[in-house]
């Protein structure tokens, strides 16, 4: 597993590859209760593509060989033919995690697509791309349900910042901010807000406590919802 890995990374020429693997869904949820989820893959494409899938604890960089994660993947490594699909199954291994609050990890699907027949005999590879989403665990019995979230969700003026709070167990996937509709996002870039934290940002929108603001965020199902919040 570890050559097929490195073998992405080490090449004389890179040919340029399009994706052909795709994942059914923008997010994985596992609720604690279940004996494992699974993840369905499809090629697009009319030729087969290697595949190489793992988990992740956060680090972009990680390989399979070095992300330590309580949870296991099959197959970690497979051929997909063209116009086929692939489920992958993940099986919780541990205890140790938080029962709560969700933790978070990412799935990481590595496209390893064949070289044609006209360059197989030259020192060149063609590029494998990388397909990474948000993979949540997802403790049974938490003290409220996701629908309730927007409950837990409080603006502030923090000095010359503002400040989201999110005091649910849920991490907070917020992809926007505003005044109204016709003004700028106040947010320079989505951010995560973990559970039972908060995150502040500066803005030079003019916004005074009483304020509405429409709060967009990202829900389980990858659509997005907007709230308003009140600036306190």
């Amino acid at each position: 597993m570890k050559k097929l890995f490195l073998a992405t990374l080490l090449a004389v020429t890179a040919l340029p590859s399009d994706a052909n693997i795709v994942i059914n869904t923008t997010r994985v949820i596992y609720p604690a209760g279940n004996k494992e989820v699974s993840v369905q893959l499809l090629n697009t494409g009319d030729q087969p593509s290697l595949v190489q899938s793992w988990i992740d604890d956060g680090d972009p960089n990680s390989t399979p060989e070095t992300a330590k994660v309580p949870f296991l993947l099959t197959p970690p490594v497979v051929k997909i033919d063209g116009n086929n699909g692939q489920q992958l199954r993940i099986k919780h291994t541990s205890s140790n995690l938080p029962t709560d609050r969700e933790s978070l990890f990412y799935l990481n699907v590595l496209d390893i697509p064949p070289v044609a027949e006209n360059i197989a005999d030259k020192n060149v590879m063609q590029i494998a791309i990388r397909t990474r989403i948000k993979f949540f665990y997802r403790p049974e019995k938490l003290s409220i349900s996701p629908k309730q979230i927007k409950q837990h969700i409080v603006l502030k003026r923090d000095g010359n910042q503002l400040k989201l709070v999110n005091s649910s167990p849920y991490f907070l996937n917020v992809v926007g901010l505003k005044s109204s509709d016709t003004r700028p996002n106040l947010l320079n870039e989505g951010t995560i807000i973990k559970p039972l934290s908060s995150h502040s940002f500066s803005t030079n929108e003019k916004v005074k406590v009483g304020d509405k603001l429409t709060l967009a965020i990202v829900d389980d199902f990858g659509a997005i919802n907007k709230l308003t919040l009140p600036l306190q």
